[in-house]
């Protein structure tokens, strides 16, 4: 049954919304009004509206020459509702709604919030800056805050001559207020909703470009503080290349005169898409090619052309609904990785993507707790949870699964169609199913409507009788328990299988059975092996016979060219998730590894290294098992370390200075003796007095050295660490500190100073994170960081209430590479008595993780262990 949505009346509904502020940087109290230009559909003395934390002082409704005012002016907290009651009724027609109010630039990163900042005087100032998604435009200014009911928006801003004020639109005018102050006033925006509303006010810089193949020229800035504006220089470069490629794809201009980015020091997630006035975390946007991670460029590059991938797609066109996240999500999530391997061909843009976000999806929605693509969502307490990998990466494979069944011709040709149609409205997937079926003239909603509309995945069993091939799917589960009734589903599945049987007609190969037979076609060159997936397209799990895996790995180790950098990595990813639930052991995972020694892609090895990581981690429980796994991990990465070494050559090709650096951090972590003495020597010299730092240790290994001085010390190194935390300008390498002390501080006081410190004033609210990050992979600490959450979790949650997914974050990640089953008990006694509505999901998917990781932990124990002393570890 769908949960009713917590919604507005629809007796009353805005136009256009005018509307005043006060930011005030100094008391964070700001003055406000909104004078709203509204359709009354039917006579009514009540009128509601969204308000959360704010004071409204006086309320009007104009009809004419009438003035209403309201006798009665009421909030309640729980549900985010102003009613307004008057004593005539308003009458059916037009009226203007005026509201006076005032409401707090808070520090929790959502609504009108203040972000803190040290000047190169190191004097604390701050800047005021929105986030409205996904409900809290209602805490700058009383609204109807739901993306289906748009309106036009003009914003004036009041503030001290010195400060910027941006907007969504230009500047129209400014006009002086007294010598101190002025109000700053915003062209008209085009019809939107609330939740894309983004205003900004501080002491910034920017450097600006134009767009040169548009029709109408658009403006592109980066925004930052002083100081930082050449940072973004590499974003502003890509910007207007990302825009033009945009707008020849989807067919339509973009609407509006200017495109600013602006980079946030306080900012919960990674970037929002605001129309016209894209705002970042620090580290999401700006990039130094002299002192930022090689890795860092990429991200900046999908993080743009994923934003401004929305200002067609959520912001032209928007979901109707939160149900409906996706749309906006997924399609952001595989277009903008489109955009990327459009400009950056050489940095295999699609294979990462194999080993990032389609991991991620699947991983996710392998769990019971997962949540299907399309899920109903009533309140605001749900809406937080679904911004997820399901949303964001399971969205995205599944339409590049689809773009790739229809073609992607056929695919953006649909997307264009979808655009046009629905331009300044708002849709739902069926109306995008319908764009692409008018296009494609095929079906698209049958095929995908168990994709988006059903939890979770398929797993293919594979078996083999005399060279004929069997492929039965059943739905996966990480807890390899699928119950009967769990198991109805029979998803549309694109085979691709290589070589192509001939007994499969169909040109996507598509399974809508329970199963189907093919017989094996010989592959290239005589090779003996078929695969399933060519190029990992489909989103399911394959599970072979152990002969099938034989043959794939010795056609992996002879280099046959059928099984690219896709392949390679995907392959891996299902044997590491089956052998975690069962379906297959450790021990054949590690058989498989065996085949991948003359491996030189970072693609695989990234992917290769991180699940090597993960069972070292999840194995710890028993540490002759862990000792032996860290040997074999050195032994794996020996040859390679030694012969890419510590420096990157100018001019050195990007995916090779990424292999290097995922080498280094490998073989350091696992206790690399060469490695290990070199990064302390490097270490050494980096924190002397005058040393050129960037020469002496590249970024992309400077978080490894830091963890292997930390370790490997003891309070020195801990403290040189966090000295260069407090020094650096930079938020990407504050972040790599954090995350290096998290992961490596040992011993019961630099523990407790660790906990200490991660909730002080130093380390910003949004930047948590990397400490539990790290503290989750210290098998040292993590127990302690776990009791650590629970003792202050009053504090996390004054802190965090209200954001997206930190509360949750908080949960899931300390214990995420745990597998002690007592700890279950521990969260289901600990949270008993707890309000969980903000992070239900999370608490859940922490529980199964753990039952998942000591299952396996029970199963495979011996097994592993059995296996790495026959092969001598």
């Amino acid at each position: 049954m769908t949960p009713e949505r917590v919604v507005l009346p629809k007796n009353v509904a805005p136009e256009h919304y005018n509307i005043k502020l006060w930011p005030n940087l100094t008391t964070f109290i700001f003055q406000g009004e909104v004078s709203i230009n509204v359709n009354v559909h039917e006579p009514t003395s009540e009128i509601k509206v969204n308000a959360k934390k704010l004071a409204i002082n006086k309320v009007n409704v104009i009809v004419g020459e009438e003035n209403h005012k309201a006798i009665e002016i009421k909030l309640t907290e729980i549900d985010q509702v102003a009613t307004f009651t008057f004593a005539q009724p308003i009458p059916k027609g037009k009226a203007v709604l005026q509201i006076e109010f005032e409401g707090e630039h808070n520090d929790r990163m959502n609504g009108f919030y203040r972000s803190q900042y040290k000047d190169a005087q190191g004097q604390t100032k701050y800047m005021v800056v929105t986030q409205f998604e996904a409900c809290d435009a209602r805490q700058a200014f009383p609204c109807w805050d739901e993306p289906a009911v748009k309106a036009t928006f003009s914003v004036a801003l009041v503030v001290p001559w010195e400060l910027e004020a941006l907007s969504n639109m230009p500047i129209k005018e400014m006009t002086s207020v007294d010598p101190a102050v002025k109000t700053v006033y915003f062209e008209k925006t085009p019809v939107m909703s609330t939740y894309l509303v983004a205003f900004a006010v501080g002491d910034f810089e920017y450097i600006e470009t134009t767009t040169t193949k548009l029709e109408k020229p658009i403006t592109c800035r980066v925004y930052t503080l002083p100081g930082l504006k050449e940072q973004g220089r590499f974003a502003l470069e890509i910007t207007p290349k990302i825009l033009e490629y945009f707008t020849e794809i989807f067919g339509s201009a973009y609407p509006l005169p200017k495109l600013d980015h602006i980079a946030v020091p306080d900012f919960d997630a990674g970037a929002m898409e605001n129309w016209g006035l894209i705002t970042y975390r620090t580290v999401a946007l700006l990039y130094d090619e002299k002192t930022s991670d090689a890795a860092n460029k990429e991200q900046v590059a999908y993080t743009v052309a994923h934003e401004i991938a929305h200002q067609w797609f959520g912001n032209l066109v928007t979901m109707e609904w939160w149900e409906h996240l996706w749309l906006n999500e997924g399609f952001a999530t595989w277009v903008g990785t489109l955009a990327v391997d459009h400009l950056f061909p050489s940095w295999d843009t699609w294979s990462n993507f194999i080993v990032n976000e389609y991991q991620q999806g699947l991983s996710l929605d392998s769990l019971r707790s997962s949540h299907p693509i399309e899920v109903p969502v009533s309140d605001p307490h749900e809406i937080h949870q679904i911004f997820d990998a399901i949303s964001y990466s399971k969205g995205a494979a599944v339409i590049r699964m689809l773009s790739n069944w229809l073609t992607v011709d056929v695919f953006l040709a649909g997307i264009r169609r979808y655009l046009k149609k629905h331009e300044y409205k708002n849709a739902s997937t069926d109306d995008l199913w319908n764009a692409l079926s008018e296009e494609s003239k095929v079906d698209v909603k049958e095929f995908m409507n168990t994709w988006t509309r059903v939890i979770g995945i398929p797993i293919l069993n594979v078996t083999e009788d005399e060279g004929v091939v069997t492929v039965e799917q059943h739905r996966f589960l990480s807890t390899n328990d699928v119950t009967e009734e769990e198991d109805k589903t029979i998803w549309w599945v694109p085979l691709g299988v290589h070589p192509k049987p001939a007994s499969i007609t169909d040109h996507n190969q598509t399974l809508k059975t329970r199963e189907l037979k093919f017989e094996v076609s010989k592959a290239k060159g005589g090779a003996n092996f078929y695969l399933i997936n060519k190029n990992f397209t489909g989103v399911f799990r394959t599970n072979y016979p152990a002969n099938a895996i034989r043959q794939l790995g010795h056609a992996i180790l002879e280099g046959n060219p059928a099984l690219g950098v896709a392949e390679r990595a995907g392959l891996l990813a299902d044997q590491s998730s089956l052998a975690t639930s069962g379906h297959s052991g450790v021990d054949r995972l590690f058989d498989l590894i065996q085949y991948y020694k003359n491996e030189r892609s970072f693609v695989v090895w990234d992917l290769l290294l991180s699940k090597l990581d993960h069972i070292a981690q999840v194995f710890s429980i028993n540490e002759r098992t862990h000792n032996a796994i860290k040997h074999f991990q050195r032994k794996l990465v020996n040859d390679l370390a030694h012969e890419l070494g510590w420096e990157f050559p100018e001019g050195e090709d990007y995916l090779t200075s990424r292999l290097r650096g995922a080498i280094i951090s490998s073989a350091g972590r696992s206790g690399h003796e060469p490695t290990v003495k070199e990064a302390l020597r490097r270490f050494k010299l980096f924190m002397e007095d005058g040393a050129d730092q960037d020469k002496v240790l590249h970024p992309s290994t400077r978080r490894t050295t830091f963890e292997i001085a930390i370790a490997h010390g003891v309070v020195k190194e801990f403290d040189q660490v966090l000295q260069y935390f407090r020094t650096t300008p930079k938020q990407d390498q504050q972040s790599l500190c954090l995350a290096a002390l998290g992961t490596a501080v040992h011993g019961k006081e630099q523990i407790e100073r660790m906990f200490k410190f991660a909730l002080s004033e130093e380390v910003r609210a949004q930047d948590f994170m990397y400490v539990l990050a790290g503290l989750s992979m210290n098998i040292q600490a993590r127990l302690s960081a776990w009791e650590w959450i629970k003792g202050n979790w009053a504090t996390l949650q004054e802190r965090y209430t209200g954001n997206m997914g930190m509360l949750g974050f908080c949960v899931k990640i300390p214990i995420n590479k745990m597998a002690d089953p007592s700890l279950l008990t521990d969260l289901e006694e600990f949270f008993k008595d707890k309000d969980t509505r903000d992070f239900e999901r999370d608490l859940e998917q922490a529980k199964e993780g753990l039952r998942i990781r000591s299952k396996w932990v029970a199963r495979d124990g011996a097994a592993l262990e059995s296996w790495l002393v026959a092969q001598g570890y």
